[in-house]
Order: C-alpha cells, then structure tokens, then sequence
C-alpha cells in the first residue's frame, strides 16, 4: 500500500473533484466508507479569483508568482507585450509598473505563436510587485477563437506547474471580449484551467506528484475599461452570490468542469477499485449529499422482472450486475422528463470472446458512459437547473469463468428473444435493458444514452468526436450544437433500413450484432432503437473514442477524458425552464 506524505488539501472552493488516498495524512488507511465519500463528495481542484485590477489591488492578495499575458503574432513581431487598447489604473500599477521594461533579446525569440510560451523577467523590484511576466502565444489575431484560446491557457497551466507555482493572474484578453465575449472567454478560460490543472494522481507519491495550481486571478474589467464604482472586493467562485456580472459565469464554469474531472476520476481508477458495487455506493453518496431518490435494482430483481440481458452480461463476474438509478427533480411544474443512461461495464475482458493483448489493457475506462452521467445529474444539482433528470446507471463487469454467458445464447427480452452473436458486444445489452427499464418506469419524454459502445465508431471519427445516432432531427442537431460549443465535438452518423435489417435473427427474433465488421457503430446503434418506444425522443452517443485518448492532446489527457459531461449539462441548460 501506498502511504501519502503529501496533506490531500489543495483545493478551496466548492464544487466536484477528488482526492483519493489509500492512506489519511497520519498514515491510517482509510476505511471503504472514505474511500466512496473522497470519491462522492471530494474537495474542489483549484481556487478562482475574479477581479479587477483595482480590486485585486486593494484586497491585499500578494504572492502572485507570475502573470500570465496573450499575445498575438501581430503584437510580437512589434515587441509589443500590451496592446494600444490597454489602459492601465493606478492600481494595476501597483501590481505591475509600467512601462514594462523587457530584455529585448526575450521579446525576439518570442513569435507569439499559438501555444508558444515564453518568461520573462521585467527589471524592477519592490514588495508586491509581479515577479515575472509569462507570454503565451494566441497566433494571428484575426484567427483567434475561443478554442484556440483554450489551447493557449492550456500552454500556460503546463508552463505554470512545471515551474510547480502555485498561485497567478491572468489577463483577460481584449480580443475577444467585444460583442459580449468576455463571458463565453471567462467561461473558457476557467474550465480550461480546472481541466489542464487535473492529473489522475491517486498511486503517485513524492517526487511523483504533480504540482498543481492552487490559486488563479483572473484579471478583467479595469484592465481595458475605466474604474467602476462597484465593491472593490474581489469575486470568488465559492463566495455568496455578488453584483459582479462574471461571478455566476466563473461558478458555472468550474463546477461543470469539476465534474468533468469527478467523470475522469472514476473512469481512471482501476478495476479493482471501481467495480458495479462501488459505483453503486457512489452513486448513492452523490444522491444523499444532493438529496436525490435513488434506486438500485439487483441482477436477480432484474430478472424477475424480465430484464435478463444485464444480468447475462455480469452472470460470470464476482460483483452481479445491477442498475442503478437517480432521480433530480429540479421542475415539478413540468410533465417532462430528460433520461440521462450510461453503459457502466467497470471492466471488459471481452468475455468468452476474450480480447487479446493490446485492447484488454484499458477496458477499466469502458464505464466512462456511466462515469458521464453520474457527473451530468451531479452538476445538474449544483447549478440548480429547472430540469427533470433521472440518471440510469446500467453496471456490471464482463468477466471470464465458468458462469460467463456463452455465445449464441438465447435470451428472452420484454421486445422479444436476443441472441448473443459475440460477448464482447456486450455494452448494447446492458443499455438494452437499462433502455426498456427507464421508459416503463419513468416514462421519459427524451432519452440521451451514452456509451463507449463500438470500435467502429472510432475507426469512423477518430478519438476526436462522438457518433450521435437518433430518431429526431431536432434532439441531434441540439446535441452537435452543444458539443461545439464545449468542444465535445460530436457528428451524427446514420442508422440505415439496412442496418436494421442485419438483425433480424434466424432462430430468435434478432441478433446483437449486425453479420460482419462493416458498419459496426450503426448496427449497434440499430439494435438500441430497436428497445426505443414509440414516441420517445432518442439519441445515442458512442464516445468510444473521445472518452478514452491514447494520448493527452491540450486539456485532454491520455486515459479517461470525462467527455460528456459538459455536452450533456450544456443542453440541459437549454432545455431548462429559465
């Protein structure tokens, strides 16, 4: 066992991220019961300042080791580190003199290309001041967009941590900020730095560890506008609400980010931590912690019931599938209700159609649907949307052994005898379930599905974007709307007459897989809409490959990305009664 030496307390603010130690500080182990909790209700990733310059200046904050400034390829190449536009206070000067007089050679090796970065050491000194100034590189100005940005403040968390600083400003940069974008920039901006600021770190110790950041200023208002009138008291992401415009922004934006990173977490961990009986515990802390009604269905109740695919799917593991369910009722005044469902398999071997060497290895993150979802409800309850949610966990392991479900099995379903044509396609027969489970008892007027389901989903897209399949135009075209704007980019793929027709089963009335390798992701997505009744809104996205990187690009790292959670809680707040 691992004994930390580190005090798990990096965090002030509230909201969703996790710590997660097999020891207390005072070296005790912690009990299961902790575990789950540090898992459920963890302590936030990282503290936000939002401020003026003159707030900031005023508040008395000091020991900010670096700040960080955007610049264009334009405003490089004339050596200029601050805009024309920029109008400086009196305060801000208290902070940072100007004019800021660089080393010229420091100024020529910087180009001010997109993710370039580069410190620079202004010659002043004096108590309070700035110590150093870090440039990062936007490239050319007419081309700046909210997600290069995220690329850039990106580039400056990494440049931030691996000097292992721990507290700094940033300039919110004009550029953006006309026509009412400074909003959509702050909201950015803070994700993008509660998500670069993450490392799954749970087994890393000492000189292991990463170094987060602790504190972020993020500088706006008088830096580009006159000095209001209004408190000089800055705003944080965890105090009470304030008149300051960008304070529910920034609150918004971290709390849907840090459950991002509560997704992540738990898609990280391994299997023999996170297993369908863990998941339900924490599911059931996330429920108690928000007063959410919640439910768990045991394998056995399932089959008396007539669900018998999810039970097949975990009959050979040691913990029995289940589902699991939590219900949100944010608008009682309204009849509709969103169903969130999430493929929760904690571990795929594959099954008796076992995976071989080189696709095995990270089938702990094919619970990142269920991951997901969990988090979607959880951030739904913290930012109090005026939705109706019932989140449906379909969890079990699909494990070897001699009670392994055999291929070719024939199951019995409510819609009809499925037969099992590979056990390695076993994620569409927990959702199937799940699916017919949560019309009949919620009766949901929408349903959004998400699951790391088909291999051939990424052969299609990549890990760059999810498959949206679905029977309404308008529910996809919402979805792929969302996603561009939380750059969890998806792209609808079709379910031809032709897909559906390779089910049609020989000796039962269909089969879970279409009859060869080609057109993978549709069958699959065929085979859901088969357990969709009539009426019902559906969608179903197939994240299998930006749910799961093989390696870190920008804010997404290598492992599990926590992808749908911003996608889902971005249209529940489109759908949200204001």
């Amino acid at each position: 066992m691992r004994v930390c030496k580190r005090t798990p307390q990096r965090y002030a603010s509230q909201s969703v991220t996790t710590w997660l130690w097999n020891r207390k500080p005072d070296g005790t182990r912690q009990s299961s019961a902790e575990v789950i909790a540090a898992h459920a209700n963890p302590t936030p990733s990282i503290s936000f300042l939002q401020a003026s310059a003159s707030q900031l200046a005023e508040s008395g904050v000091n020991n900010i080791q670096s700040l960080v400034v955007f610049v264009t390829e334009e405003q490089a190449a004339e050596q200029v580190v601050f805009p024309s536009s920029f109008l400086p206070t009196p305060a801000f000067e208290k902070l940072l003199p100007l004019p800021l007089v660089l080393p010229q050679a420091s100024l020529q090796d910087f180009a001010g290309k997109l993710k370039e970065t580069q410190f620079v050491y202004p010659s002043y000194e004096g108590p309070g001041l700035i110590p150093r100034v870090l440039l990062v590189g936007v490239g050319k100005a007419k081309e700046v967009s909210v997600d290069k940005m995220r690329s850039a403040m990106h580039s400056s968390l990494a440049a931030l941590r691996a000097k292992k600083f721990n507290t700094a400003a940033v300039m919110v940069p004009k550029f953006l900020m006309n026509g009412g974008g400074q909003k959509e920039m702050v909201d950015a901006l803070a994700r993008t730095a509660v998500l670069s600021n993450h490392t799954f770190d749970k087994y890393l110790s000492g000189d292991n560890a990463p170094n987060p950041i602790e504190k972020l200023i993020l500088l706006t208002s008088d830096l580009h506008d006159p000095p209001s009138s209004s408190s000089t008291t800055p705003s944080t992401s965890a105090s009470a609400p304030t008149s300051n415009k960008m304070d529910d922004v920034l609150k918004t934006a971290q709390a849907v980010a840090e459950c991002t990173v509560f997704a992540r977490e738990m898609a990280n961990d391994r299997a023999d931590s996170i297993n369908p009986k863990t998941m339900e515990a924490l599911a059931k802390n996330v429920a108690t912690a928000h007063k959410l009604k919640f439910t768990s269905i045991t394998d056995s109740k399932l089959k008396a019931a007539g669900y018998n695919l999810l039970p097949a799917v975990g009959q050979g593991a040691v913990h029995p599938a289940r589902l699991v369910t939590i219900e949100y009722n944010g608008n009682p005044d309204s009849k509709e209700t969103l169903a969130l469902v999430g493929k929760g398999i904690t571990f795929d071997t594959g099954g008796l159609n076992l995976k071989p060497t080189g696709f095995i290895e990270s089938m702990h993150l094919d619970m990142s649907g269920s991951a997901a979802v969990l988090a979607s409800i959880k951030a739904a309850a913290i930012l109090n949307l005026k939705v109706n949610v019932v989140a449906v966990l379909a969890l079990a392991e699909n494990a070897i052994g001699e009670k392994a479900v055999k291929p070719h099995t024939i199951i019995q379903t409510p819609k009809g005898s499925v037969e099992i044509n590979n056990t390695d396609a076993e994620g569409r027969l927990a959702l199937a379930d799940a699916l017919m489970y949560t019309q009949s008892k919620f009766a949901p007027t929408r349903i959004i599905d998400v699951a790391t389901l088909t291999g051939a989903c990424v052969v299609a897209l990549g890990e760059y974007a999810a498959g949206v399949f679905s029977n309404n135009d308008a529910l996809a075209m919402s979805l792929m709307e969302s996603g561009q704007k939380t750059y969890e980019r998806c792209w609808r793929l079709p379910i031809l007459p032709e897909h559906t027709e390779e089910l049609k089963g020989q000796y039962s009335d269909m089969r879970s897989t279409g009859k060869d390798r080609a057109g993978g992701a549709c069958t699959a997505a065929a085979f859901l809409q088969k357990f969709i009744d009539e009426g019902v809104h559906w969608a179903h996205v197939d994240i299998a490959g930006p749910a799961m990187y093989s390696s870190a690009r920008d804010f997404m790292p290598a492992g599990g990305t926590g992808f749908g959670v911003q996608l889902l809680v971005d249209y529940m707040q489109k759908i949200a009664k204001p």
